[in-house]
């Protein structure tokens, strides 16, 4: 001890005796990376930031929901459904349902953006862009792309670069999606381009898994989404065409609608914040304009500046009176014209309008210097709604006079633009929630006259309900993630998560058999292993292979093993990083090895490790003479060699039987 004692007494010192600790890393956190419906919490952005979630509930709170796809069901000539296709690119809230339904817990998502129109709309470089971000994070295990399927020329470079990312961190594994098929022939063809386009780097950080899957994942098609067609014809075929009860053809006139007013809705936010941006990007934007310093705060910029959260209340603000008057001309019985008319009781957006008139008198000085524009066009519609008779009545009524109150002792223009960009900004955000009201109450009618339909028309039930089917054709990514993290939490990473039923899993979209099997499971060319998702009669689906891409290579063969060693490495890593900078002598290395042999013997006994004994199936050294040499110890290196004999799989069991004579 440094302890020097000068006071008689009695000292009382602890002696530490036993080695650190390891504790044990999590294994299985996927990271799902796609589009999202939203992506914001607490009115900040999420987009490319990766977040951590632990279900589907946390999911849709600040993600959203499943996109809108169309479904095409195809009828004969009796109107009799045939079949159905959909056309489906966006994978990644499937997946994860499909995680949480096999056994998935905690993940992260990075959301690159909302959902597009269209497949052209799935940019590769939007994906990498997330992937880059996510290699910031330190608790991901798996990466997880399902959309990658989706992108122009195939999945083949994202996940490349996944596999890059995996190789470089150490620390995380890529499960891989081929490409959609339907039939083995196509299947084969889509091994084949998987297998062309993947490369040869880094191989042993990644596993793929095909073909796809059949889910069962609970879903109902709106009648926006469904598309009937004739068989043979491709003729289009209206729903109201396969009934003449006048009820039902009331209500579909009403679903139709409800939709016209979402259409109007969606074109109207496009129209105000721009093409693929929302109004809060538009508030957003606005907020950054209205950041003036004192050099150029003059009452002009101010005026310009405060002109910008202006035209986006007024601008919003007609939208609704335009849908509230065009779109619902008459009420209903789901009165969305009542229910934005209440919505507009609450004085607050009344005030918060008469106030931004105001400021606009104010702005620059404590006098009348700036004229509000009385010929923009969306004044009279937004006082209107309001409760004015036009704009220039909500223009003599602003609150001129509270207004100066706050500009008292406000001296300096940079003061007066904080004052008035805090109102601005409540007006804005007022104007925003009255337009996503609407936005909600006319999903919510949609919705409503749908459950209607789907109780009184037996036909569309029937169709929805097997047009839904072609939307449950997914990528099994999702589905592979959630056996990880089951059998990691049953079993123990060191399990091969194989030989397991696939749960929300009707069967795969391809049957595959015994012999067909083998040319996937093994590539005897360049070992890219495909792990194949089979059917067995009285089983269900099953996970049928556990191999890496690197099928061919005796030491990272199998996916277990890669993800073991990845465990290991990252738990032993985080460890040692308290001996940095500590002596490098032969205490500090009996401390790390006792600390390492502790935890490896832990593994051993839990079957981790294959041995008799504990020095069977692992070794830790450490030392001068053994891992280090004298110049080592100089240049600040402690180097300590493990190696481990870790449990590899069953994966041919062989039955050898023969005939024996008889002895009595």
């Amino acid at each position: 001890m440094a302890t020097s004692y000068k006071t008689p007494g009695v000292y009382v010192e602890e002696i530490p005796k036993f080695p650190p600790s390891i504790a044990p890393v999590e294994t299985a956190i996927p990271s799902f990376i796609g589009y999202t419906e939203i992506a914001i919490r607490n009115g900040e952005s999420l987009v490319i930031k990766p977040t951590r979630i632990e279900s589907i509930a946390e999911y849709e709170q600040l993600f959203g929901g499943p996109p809108s796809q169309n479904v095409e069901v195809f009828l004969n000539g009796d109107n009799n459904f045939v079949s159905s296709q959909a056309e489906s690119m966006l994978y990644m809230y499937d997946s994860l349902r499909l995680f949480y339904a096999n056994g998935g817990g905690k993940c992260f998502i990075v959301s690159v953006g909302k959902y597009p129109s269209s497949t052209s709309g799935i940019q590769a470089t939007a994906i990498e862009t997330g992937l880059l971000e996510l290699e910031k994070e330190d608790e991901p295990t798996i990466i997880l792309v399902p959309e990658a399927v989706s992108v122009s020329g195939g999945p083949y470079s994202i996940q490349q670069k996944a596999l890059a990312q995996a190789s470089k961190l150490m620390d995380r594994v890529v499960v891989c999606d081929l490409e959609k098929a339907t039939d083995a022939t196509t299947f084969n063809t889509k091994v084949a381009d998987f297998r062309n386009g993947i490369g040869i780097n880094a191989l042993k950080y990644g596993a793929a898994y095909g073909p796809w899957i059949n889910a069962n994942l609970p879903r109902q098609l709106r009648r926006k989404n469904l598309i009937l067609k004739r068989e043979g014809t491709n003729s289009t075929i209206q729903l109201e065409s396969l009934t003449t009860d006048a009820t039902i053809l009331k209500l579909l006139a009403d679903v139709v609608l409800a939709e016209n007013g979402g259409t109007a809705i969606k074109a109207a936010e496009a129209t105000i914040a721009g093409a693929g941006k929302t109004l809060g990007d538009a508030l957003q934007a606005a907020l950054d304009a209205y950041r003036l310093t004192d050099s150029n705060t003059s009452a002009a910029n101010l005026s310009i500046a405060l002109q910008g959260f202006t035209n986006l209340v007024l601008a919003t603000l007609k939208a609704v009176q335009d849908i509230n008057s065009t779109v619902y001309p008459v009420d209903t019985k789901f009165k969305i014209k009542e229910a934005i008319t209440k919505y507009l009781e609450n004085p607050g957006l009344k005030d918060s309008m008469k106030k931004l008139a105001a400021h606009h008198l104010f702005v620059g000085s404590a006098s009348a210097i700036v004229v509000i524009d009385t010929g923009n066009a969306n004044w009279n519609p937004a006082a209107v709604l309001l409760g004015y008779a036009s704009g220039a009545a909500l223009l003599a009524d602003v609150a001129a006079g509270d207004v100066a109150t706050e500009y008292a002792g406000v001296t300096t223009n940079k003061g007066r633009a904080d004052v008035a960009r805090n109102a601005a900004y409540i007006a804005s955000g007022n104007a925003i929630a009255i337009f996503r009201h609407i936005e909600k109450t006319t999903d919510e009618f949609e919705k409503s006259l749908n459950n209607a339909l789907q109780v009184s028309f037996g036909k569309f039930k029937e169709l929805t309900t097997k047009g839904a089917e072609a939307l449950n054709l997914l990528p099994p990514s999702g589905a592979i993630a959630g056996i990880y993290a089951k059998t990691d939490s049953e079993r123990g990473v060191w399990k091969a998560p194989a030989n397991i039923s696939l749960s929300a899993v009707i069967s795969p979209a391809v049957k595959i058999s015994h012999e067909q099997q083998a040319e996937y499971n093994v590539d005897v060319n360049s070992g890219k292993s495909i792990n194949i998702i089979r059917a067995f009669t009285g089983k269900g689906t099953l996970v049928w292979g556990a191999r890496t891409l690197a099928g061919n290579d005796n030491e990272w063969r199998y996916i277990n093993v890669r993800r073991f060693f990845n465990f290991v490495e990252e738990s032993v890593k985080k460890a040692t990083e308290q001996f940095v900078f500590e002596p490098n002598d032969a205490n500090t290395w009996v401390k790390v090895q006792a600390m390492i042999e502790n935890f490896l013997t832990t593994l051993w006994r839990q079957g981790a490790l294959q041995g008799v004994k504990p020095e069977h199936a692992f070794y830790v050294a450490v030392g001068l003479g053994k891992t280090m040499t004298a110049l080592d110890i100089l240049e600040g290196r402690l180097i300590v060699e493990i190696g481990m004999a870790a449990v590899r799989p069953a994966e041919f069991i062989i039955l050898r039987f023969s005939h024996k004579m008889a002895e009595s």
